[in-house]
């Protein structure tokens, strides 16, 4: 299985990094219009982003709209072998950092970078925004292979999970194990997939 997985993931980052670049941006503006659209992102008090890298579906126009709208903005940064989110308010203020990903600034005295305390915060009014390569429409993920996601989502299950991705990163079924943790909802540039994770997992 770990083999499947490690041929399918560098075949699925491979065609995703091989999308022409006018094609990727055209795409992604649709894909950020449909999120804005969506009560889940209008209804949400914390809005959980990844940094977009590389040829990932963008996440920094919707951070900065975000931010433009005043809402409470967090993304990841990497500690060990985890992943804390820390509240900003400014891209401008991230610095690179895993495998040069931008991250919060946590060295700087004068960045406003705050850990998200989630003992404090309703699970039903966050949104969780996820990568990666792969999606099927029944939640079904695949990542990097690091596992980040994965524990970060083992110890916040209620986390509402939404993947952004291209419509060529949908297949019929992702390659997946028993820690694997499946999404509630993929927002590509055509459409919006609401899995039934929930209902399925209980």
């Amino acid at each position: 299985m770990e083999q499947d997985k490690k041929s399918f993931r560098k075949q699925m980052l491979k065609m995703r990094d091989a999308m022409p670049p006018e094609k990727r941006g055209a795409a992604d503006e649709a894909r950020n219009r449909r999120i804005l659209s969506l009560d889940l992102y209008r209804d949400a008090e914390l809005l959980l982003f990844y940094v977009s890298f590389r040829s990932e579906a963008d996440t920094l126009f919707l951070i900065r709209q975000a931010l433009s709208e005043g809402r409470d903005v967090a993304v990841p940064k990497v500690e060990g072998t985890e992943l804390v989110f820390y509240r900003i308010g400014a891209v401008s203020r991230l610095v690179e950092g895993y495998r040069g990903i931008l991250e919060p600034d946590t060295k700087s005295v004068t960045d406003e970078a705050v850990p998200v305390d989630f003992c404090k915060v309703a699970p039903e009014k966050a949104v969780l925004f996820l990568p990666g390569c792969a999606f099927d429409a029944n939640g079904g993920r695949m990542g990097y292979g690091g596992g980040f996601y994965d524990r970060f989502l083992e110890k916040y299950p209620e986390l509402k999970r939404v993947a952004l991705a291209y419509e060529e990163q949908l297949v019929e079924e992702v390659p997946r194990e028993r820690h694997d943790k499946r999404v509630d909802v993929i927002v590509t540039e055509e459409r919006t997939l609401q899995t039934g994770r929930k209902t399925e997992e209980k």
